[in-house]
Protein backbone atom coordinates (compact mmCIF):
# COMPACT_ATOMS: atom_id res chain seq x y z
CA UNK A 1 0.00 0.00 0.00
CA UNK A 2 1.29 3.42 -1.14
CA UNK A 3 1.19 6.20 1.53
CA UNK A 4 -1.64 8.52 -0.59
CA UNK A 5 -3.35 5.10 -0.26
CA UNK A 6 -3.13 4.64 2.87
CA UNK A 7 -3.99 8.59 3.94
CA UNK A 8 -6.80 7.62 2.04
CA UNK A 9 -7.83 4.97 4.05
CA UNK A 10 -7.23 6.43 7.32
CA UNK A 11 -9.34 9.57 6.44
CA UNK A 12 -12.24 6.55 5.66
CA UNK A 13 -11.80 5.06 9.12
CA UNK A 14 -12.13 8.42 10.99
CA UNK A 15 -14.99 9.41 8.86
CA UNK A 16 -16.51 6.24 9.55
CA UNK A 17 -15.92 6.28 13.16
CA UNK A 18 -18.10 9.98 12.77
CA UNK A 19 -21.25 7.72 10.93
CA UNK A 20 -20.99 4.83 13.39
CA UNK A 21 -21.09 7.46 16.56
CA UNK A 22 -24.47 9.60 14.68
CA UNK A 23 -26.18 6.10 13.99
CA UNK A 24 -26.02 4.89 17.14
CA UNK A 25 -27.24 8.59 18.69
CA UNK A 26 -30.01 8.19 15.91
CA UNK A 27 -30.59 4.73 17.84
CA UNK A 28 -29.57 2.48 14.66
CA UNK A 29 -27.04 0.43 14.30
CA UNK A 30 -24.59 1.57 11.89
CA UNK A 31 -24.13 -0.51 8.65
CA UNK A 32 -20.40 -0.01 6.89
CA UNK A 33 -20.41 -0.14 3.07
CA UNK A 34 -17.89 -1.92 1.35
CA UNK A 35 -14.59 0.59 1.68
CA UNK A 36 -12.96 1.92 -1.08
CA UNK A 37 -9.02 2.37 -1.05
CA UNK A 38 -8.96 5.10 -3.18
CA UNK A 39 -11.14 8.27 -4.65
CA UNK A 40 -13.48 6.26 -7.20
CA UNK A 41 -14.99 7.64 -10.83
CA UNK A 42 -18.98 7.30 -9.49
CA UNK A 43 -20.48 7.87 -6.67
CA UNK A 44 -24.03 6.60 -5.92
CA UNK A 45 -25.85 7.47 -3.24
CA UNK A 46 -28.93 5.27 -1.76
CA UNK A 47 -31.55 5.91 0.69
CA UNK A 48 -30.82 4.36 4.39
CA UNK A 49 -30.08 0.46 4.95
CA UNK A 50 -32.99 -1.32 5.29
CA UNK A 51 -33.07 -3.63 8.72
CA UNK A 52 -35.79 -6.41 7.53
CA UNK A 53 -34.33 -8.53 5.30
CA UNK A 54 -31.09 -9.44 6.39
CA UNK A 55 -31.51 -8.83 10.67
CA UNK A 56 -34.85 -9.57 12.53
CA UNK A 57 -33.80 -6.81 15.28
CA UNK A 58 -31.25 -4.26 15.85
CA UNK A 59 -29.28 -6.82 18.33
CA UNK A 60 -29.24 -9.46 15.47
CA UNK A 61 -27.82 -6.22 13.07
CA UNK A 62 -24.95 -5.40 15.51
CA UNK A 63 -23.97 -8.91 15.97
CA UNK A 64 -23.87 -9.33 12.09
CA UNK A 65 -22.56 -6.35 11.62
CA UNK A 66 -19.93 -7.06 14.07
CA UNK A 67 -19.12 -10.15 12.30
CA UNK A 68 -18.07 -8.66 8.84
CA UNK A 69 -21.65 -7.60 7.28
CA UNK A 70 -21.76 -4.94 4.35
CA UNK A 71 -24.59 -2.94 2.88
CA UNK A 72 -25.23 -3.84 -0.92
CA UNK A 73 -24.08 -7.16 -1.08
CA UNK A 74 -27.10 -9.13 0.38
CA UNK A 75 -30.14 -8.49 -2.20
CA UNK A 76 -30.51 -9.30 -5.65
CA UNK A 77 -32.36 -5.91 -6.11
CA UNK A 78 -28.84 -4.58 -5.02
CA UNK A 79 -26.68 -6.42 -7.38
CA UNK A 80 -28.46 -5.42 -10.27
CA UNK A 81 -27.47 -1.90 -9.40
CA UNK A 82 -23.95 -3.56 -9.52
CA UNK A 83 -24.46 -5.23 -12.43
CA UNK A 84 -26.09 -2.60 -14.45
CA UNK A 85 -23.13 -0.04 -13.18
CA UNK A 86 -20.26 -2.32 -14.07
CA UNK A 87 -22.32 -3.50 -17.92
CA UNK A 88 -23.65 -0.17 -19.22
CA UNK A 89 -21.69 2.53 -17.05
CA UNK A 90 -18.42 1.80 -16.06
CA UNK A 91 -15.08 1.40 -18.33
CA UNK A 92 -12.74 -1.68 -17.28
CA UNK A 93 -10.61 1.17 -15.77
CA UNK A 94 -13.52 2.95 -13.69
CA UNK A 95 -14.22 2.74 -10.56
CA UNK A 96 -17.17 3.43 -8.12
CA UNK A 97 -18.69 3.57 -4.52
CA UNK A 98 -22.37 3.29 -3.57
CA UNK A 99 -23.69 4.77 -0.05
CA UNK A 100 -26.42 5.60 1.32
CA UNK A 101 -27.52 9.25 2.85
CA UNK A 102 -28.35 8.09 5.96
CA UNK A 103 -26.33 4.92 7.73
CA UNK A 104 -27.91 3.91 9.99
CA UNK A 105 -30.27 0.63 9.76
CA UNK A 106 -33.95 0.58 10.32
CA UNK A 107 -37.57 -1.23 8.76
CA UNK A 108 -38.86 0.27 5.66
CA UNK A 109 -42.24 1.08 7.39
CA UNK A 110 -40.45 3.75 9.59
CA UNK A 111 -37.21 5.18 7.09
CA UNK A 112 -40.36 7.44 5.59
CA UNK A 113 -40.69 9.34 8.94
CA UNK A 114 -38.75 12.26 9.82
CA UNK A 115 -36.64 11.60 6.93
CA UNK A 116 -36.33 15.30 5.99
CA UNK A 117 -34.89 16.09 9.56
CA UNK A 118 -32.57 12.73 9.62
CA UNK A 119 -31.02 13.50 6.22
CA UNK A 120 -30.22 17.15 7.32
CA UNK A 121 -28.24 15.73 10.13
CA UNK A 122 -26.54 13.21 8.00
CA UNK A 123 -25.63 15.76 5.40
CA UNK A 124 -22.37 17.11 6.44
CA UNK A 125 -21.52 13.72 6.51
CA UNK A 126 -22.39 12.73 3.47
CA UNK A 127 -20.77 15.72 1.78
CA UNK A 128 -17.46 14.63 3.58
CA UNK A 129 -17.83 11.13 2.08
CA UNK A 130 -18.18 12.25 -1.10
CA UNK A 131 -15.34 15.10 -0.79
CA UNK A 132 -13.23 12.16 0.05
CA UNK A 133 -14.32 9.28 -2.02
CA UNK A 134 -15.11 10.87 -5.19
CA UNK A 135 -12.92 11.78 -7.52
CA UNK A 136 -13.15 15.99 -8.49
CA UNK A 137 -14.57 15.41 -12.16
CA UNK A 138 -16.81 12.00 -10.84
CA UNK A 139 -19.84 11.10 -11.62
CA UNK A 140 -22.30 11.86 -8.92
CA UNK A 141 -25.95 9.47 -9.30
CA UNK A 142 -29.14 10.21 -7.12
CA UNK A 143 -30.65 6.56 -6.49
CA UNK A 144 -34.82 7.71 -6.19
CA UNK A 145 -36.23 10.72 -6.26
CA UNK A 146 -36.07 11.38 -2.33
CA UNK A 147 -32.96 11.36 -2.50
CA UNK A 148 -32.67 14.05 -5.61
CA UNK A 149 -34.95 15.98 -3.89
CA UNK A 150 -33.00 16.24 -0.44
CA UNK A 151 -29.53 16.97 -2.31
CA UNK A 152 -30.95 19.85 -4.31
CA UNK A 153 -32.94 20.68 -0.23
CA UNK A 154 -29.38 20.95 0.85
CA UNK A 155 -28.28 23.06 -2.23
CA UNK A 156 -25.35 20.25 -2.81
CA UNK A 157 -22.59 21.88 -5.12
CA UNK A 158 -21.85 19.21 -8.04
CA UNK A 159 -24.25 18.36 -10.68
CA UNK A 160 -25.81 14.89 -10.66
CA UNK A 161 -27.78 12.31 -12.50
CA UNK A 162 -30.96 10.62 -10.81
CA UNK A 163 -32.40 7.29 -11.69
CA UNK A 164 -34.91 5.64 -10.59
CA UNK A 165 -34.44 3.35 -7.02
CA UNK A 166 -34.06 -0.65 -6.80
CA UNK A 167 -36.61 -1.04 -4.60
CA UNK A 168 -39.25 -3.50 -5.62
CA UNK A 169 -41.62 -0.30 -3.85
CA UNK A 170 -40.81 1.56 -7.13
CA UNK A 171 -42.53 -1.10 -9.48
CA UNK A 172 -44.27 1.25 -11.38
CA UNK A 173 -41.48 3.10 -12.30
CA UNK A 174 -39.80 0.09 -13.78
CA UNK A 175 -42.76 -0.07 -15.93
CA UNK A 176 -43.42 3.61 -16.69
CA UNK A 177 -39.14 4.01 -17.27
CA UNK A 178 -39.99 1.93 -20.56
CA UNK A 179 -42.54 3.61 -21.96
CA UNK A 180 -41.92 4.38 -25.89
CA UNK A 181 -39.14 1.48 -25.87
CA UNK A 182 -41.34 -1.07 -25.67
CA UNK A 183 -39.55 -3.07 -28.66
CA UNK A 184 -36.35 -2.21 -27.66
CA UNK A 185 -36.95 -3.56 -24.13
CA UNK A 186 -38.42 -6.94 -25.79
CA UNK A 187 -35.11 -7.55 -27.68
CA UNK A 188 -33.04 -6.96 -24.94
CA UNK A 189 -35.22 -9.19 -22.42
CA UNK A 190 -33.62 -11.74 -23.57
CA UNK A 191 -29.56 -10.79 -23.51
CA UNK A 192 -29.80 -10.95 -19.55
CA UNK A 193 -30.08 -13.63 -17.12
CA UNK A 194 -29.70 -14.12 -13.78
CA UNK A 195 -26.82 -16.36 -14.13
CA UNK A 196 -25.27 -12.62 -15.46
CA UNK A 197 -26.25 -11.03 -11.85
CA UNK A 198 -24.93 -13.82 -9.97
CA UNK A 199 -21.11 -13.59 -11.78
CA UNK A 200 -21.64 -9.89 -10.95
CA UNK A 201 -22.44 -10.60 -7.23
CA UNK A 202 -19.21 -13.24 -7.04
CA UNK A 203 -17.21 -10.48 -8.08
CA UNK A 204 -18.25 -7.40 -5.80
CA UNK A 205 -19.02 -10.05 -2.97
CA UNK A 206 -15.12 -11.30 -3.33
CA UNK A 207 -13.90 -7.70 -3.96
CA UNK A 208 -15.43 -6.65 -0.41
CA UNK A 209 -13.61 -8.95 1.26
CA UNK A 210 -16.11 -10.41 4.19
CA UNK A 211 -15.53 -13.28 5.95
CA UNK A 212 -16.45 -16.51 4.05
CA UNK A 213 -19.79 -16.94 6.60
CA UNK A 214 -20.88 -13.42 5.01
CA UNK A 215 -19.79 -13.85 1.57
CA UNK A 216 -21.55 -17.23 1.36
CA UNK A 217 -24.52 -16.30 3.09
CA UNK A 218 -25.16 -12.86 0.47
CA UNK A 219 -24.28 -15.32 -2.45
CA UNK A 220 -27.27 -17.54 -2.03
CA UNK A 221 -29.84 -14.40 -1.26
CA UNK A 222 -28.53 -13.56 -4.90
CA UNK A 223 -28.31 -16.96 -6.36
CA UNK A 224 -31.80 -18.03 -4.57
CA UNK A 225 -34.10 -15.33 -6.71
CA UNK A 226 -35.25 -15.05 -9.65
CA UNK A 227 -34.72 -12.05 -12.85
CA UNK A 228 -38.42 -11.38 -12.90
CA UNK A 229 -39.97 -9.30 -15.93
CA UNK A 230 -40.33 -6.40 -13.05
CA UNK A 231 -36.49 -6.77 -12.37
CA UNK A 232 -35.87 -7.21 -16.54
CA UNK A 233 -37.53 -3.42 -16.65
CA UNK A 234 -35.23 -2.05 -13.83
CA UNK A 235 -31.67 -3.10 -15.51
CA UNK A 236 -33.06 -1.27 -18.69
CA UNK A 237 -34.10 1.63 -17.09
CA UNK A 238 -30.56 1.51 -16.19
CA UNK A 239 -29.19 0.96 -19.26
CA UNK A 240 -31.04 4.21 -20.65
CA UNK A 241 -29.48 6.09 -17.94
CA UNK A 242 -26.22 4.79 -17.67
CA UNK A 243 -25.37 5.03 -21.38
CA UNK A 244 -27.04 8.21 -21.87
CA UNK A 245 -24.32 9.42 -18.78
CA UNK A 246 -21.32 7.12 -20.28
CA UNK A 247 -22.08 9.12 -24.06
Amino acid sequence: MNEVNSRFQKAYRDLEEQMKALAEADGDVYVPNPEPDSPVDYVFVCMEPSLGRWASSLDDARQKVESGFRNFLAHVDTMILHFSIRRYLCKPTDRYHITDFSKGAMLVERAGQARAERYERWYGLLRDEIDLVAKPDAGIVAVGKDVSRHLKRQGFERPFTQVIHYSGLAGRARRDGIANHEAEFEEFSHTVSLQDVIATAQEVIGEAGVPPAVHNEALTQVTRSQLSLSRKQLIFNYKLAFETMRG
